[in-house]
C-alpha cells in the first residue's frame, strides 16, 4: 500500500478512529498490532508468518535470558541473532552468494546453477534489525523483558515504520508502549504537518527529480556526458528527498497515534565531513551500526589500524545491508575509506599549525564541497545496477568520452538549489505551539490549502519509495 494514496489515508483514518475510541492501553496496542499485520498482509499475506517467526524468536529469547547463567545467556543470544540473520540472509543474499559461487566455479570449468526464485519480503531488513535490537537491549539491561507477546509484536510490526524505518530501538519504543497514550491537539497537528511535508518531499520534489535521473541511470549508454552528470546530481537530491520524505510520513503517522519515532535525517548535505554526514544521514541505521557492530568490534579503542579496520568492516556490512550487489559493497567500502581518511586528517591537522585557518569560512566551504563531492560519486555506485554502468558515469565526470548522444534538460542547478533551500529553511527556528481554541480553524484550513497545492504539483505517475527495496 503506497503511503501517498487514498487507500492509505482511508486505512490510517479507520485505524485512528478505532484506536482513540478504545480506552484501555492493552486494547489499543492489540488493535495497532492487528492493523499492522493487516497492512503487511495487503502486500503479501504469506510473509506474515515469517515476521511472526522473527517476533516469536525475539519474545521467547527476551523472556528466557534473565533466568539463565552468563554463559548460557551468551549462547542463547548468539542463537537468537543467528536465526534472525539466517532469515535475512536466505531471502536477501542467497542468490547473491550462489551467483558468485557459480561464477567462481565457472573459472575452473564447473557448471552449476544453485539460484532460486526467491521473493524478497518487503521490510525484512528493518524488522529483523528490530528483533535483534530487542534481544540485545534485554541482554544489556536497557529494557525489561516484555511478558505480553503482542507488545513485542507491535514493536516489530508497527506499520508506519515497518516498510522502510526508521530503525527504532526497543529501549526507545517499549517505554512509550507502557504508558497509555493521550490525545493532544498539537500532537495531531504536528503529525499532519510532518505528513504533508513528507508528501511534498516525495510526491513533488523526489518524483520530479526521478523523471530526470531514472531514464539516464536505466540506460546510461544512450546519453551524453552532460546528461550523465545531470542525472548524478538529480539522484543526489532525489534519494534524500525520497527517503527523508518517507521518514517524515512515518514519523507523522506515528504521531497521530501518540507515538514518537526517532529522527532519521538532520540535513546531511550540510555536512562538511563524512563523519558528520553519517551522524545526519539515515541516523537510526548509522547509530545501529555504531552500537551493534562498530563498538563490539572495538570501536575507537586499540591502535589506529584497528580503528580503521573496525570502520571498514562496519561500513562494508552497512553497504551489504542495503542490497545483495557488489555495487553496494563498493559503496560501503568507499564510505569506509572516506571515514578512515577523515580520521587520519584529524590526527594530522593539529600538527600543521594555524588552527584558526581550519575553522574559517573558506576552509569550511572547501570541506563541504569535498565531502559532498565524495558522497555524490558514491551515490553513482549505489544507484547503478552494474559496475560497467557506474564506469560510464565516472568517465563523464572525469571528462573522458562516453558513447551516448541523447541529452536531457539542464536541471542540475535546480536540484542543488532545492537541497540548499531545504537546509536553509531547516535552520529556521520553529514557531511556537498553536493554541487549539485560537488558531485551530486557521491551521486546518491552511493544511487543506497546502494539500491542494501539493496535489496540483504532483506528477501523475507515482514512483515507489527507493528504500522499499531494502
Amino acid at each position: 500500500m503506497n503511503f501517498i494514496s487514498i487507500d492509505f489515508i482511508v486505512f490510517v483514518g479507520l485505524v485512528h478512529v478505532v484506536h482513540w475510541r478504545l480506552r484501555e492501553n492493552r486494547s489499543r496496542k492489540r488493535w495497532l498490532t492487528a492493523a499492522s499485520y493487516a497492512f503487511y498482509a495487503l502486500w503479501d499475506w504469506r510473509f506474515c508468518g515469517l515476521m511472526l517467526l522473527v517476533t516469536a524468536n525475539a519474545w521467547w529469547t527476551g523472556r528466557t535470558l534473565p533466568v539463565l547463567g552468563t554463559a548460557q545467556r551468551r549462547r542463547l543470544l548468539a542463537a537468537s541473532i543467528a536465526l534472525d540473520l539466517a532469515v535475512l540472509g536466505f531471502f536477501k543474499y542467497f542468490n547473491f552468494f550462489t551467483v558468485n559461487l557459480t561464477s567462481v566455479a565457472g573459472l575452473f570449468g564447473e557448471r552449476m546453477d544453485l539460484s532460486l526464485a526467491i521473493i524478497l519480503p518487503i521490510g525484512i531488513s528493518f524488522y529483523t534489525f528490530h528483533a535483534i535490537s530487542y534481544v540485545v537491549d534485554v541482554q544489556r539491561g536497557k529494557v525489561a523483558p516484555v511478558p505480553d507477546f503482542s507488545d513485542v509484536a507491535l514493536y516489530i510490526s508497527f506499520f508506519p515504520q515497518l516498510i522502510a524505518g526508521p530503525i527504532v530501538r526497543a529501549s526507545f519504543f517499549m517505554p512509550q508502549m507502557a504508558v497509555t497514550r493521550r490525545f493532544h491537539f498539537y500532537q495531531q497537528i504536528h503529525g499532519i504537518q510532518l505528513f504533508i511535508r513528507g508528501v511534498l518531499y516525495k510526491a513533488v520534489i523526489a518524483d520530479l527529480l526521478a523523471r530526470v535521473a531514472d531514464p539516464v541511470f536505466n540506460q546510461p549508454s544512450n546519453y551524453d556526458a552532460k546528461a550523465l552528470i545531470t542525472a548524478t546530481v538529480a539522484f543526489y537530491a532525489q534519494i534524500y528527498f525520497d527517503f527523508a520524505g518517507y521518514t517524515l510520513l512515518a514519523i507523522g503517522t506515528a504521531r497521530l497515534f501518540g507515538y514518537r519515532l526517532p529522527r532519521n535525517f538532520n540535513f546531511p548535505y550540510a555536512a562538511a565531513s563524512l563523519t558528520d554526514f553519517w551522524r545526519r544521514w539515515h541516523m537510526s541505521l548509522s547509530f545501529w551500526i555504531r552500537d551493534y557492530i562498530y563498538i563490539p568490534l572495538g570501536g575507537n579503542h586499540g591502535s589506529s589500524l584497528a580503528q580503521y579496520r573496525n570502520a571498514m568492516i562496519a561500513m562494508i556490512l552497512g553497504g551489504l545491508w542495503h542490497g545483495a550487489e557488489w555495487t553496494f559493497v563498493l559503496w560501503g567500502t568507499l564510505h569506509g575509506c572516506g571515514l578512515c581518511i577523515h580520521r587520519l586528517w584529524r590526527g594530522i591537522r593539529p600538527r600543521l599549525g594555524n588552527p584558526g585557518f581550519f575553522r574559517g569560512a573558506v576552509w569550511t566551504a572547501v570541506a563541504l564541497m569535498l565531502t559532498q563531492a565524495w558522497i555524490m560519486m558514491a551515490w553513482i555506485l549505489f544507484r547503478c545496477g552494474h559496475l560497467s554502468d557506474a564506469a560510464l558515469f565516472l568517465d563523464a565526470w572525469a571528462g573522458a568520452p562516453v558513447p551516448g548522444k541523447t541529452m536531457v534538460a539542464p536541471s542540475a542547478g535546480v536540484a542543488l538549489l532545492l537541497v540548499a533551500l531545504d537546509a536553509l529553511i531547516g535552520s529556521v527556528r520553529p514557531a511556537p505551539r498553536p493554541s487549539p481554541g485560537r488558531t485551530g480553524t486557521v491551521l486546518w484550513l491552511g493544511a487543506g490549502a497546502l494539500i491542494a497545492v501539493i496535489l496540483a504539483l504532483m506528477p501523475m505517475e507515482q514512483r515507489p519509495f527507493i528504500y522499499f527495496q531494502f
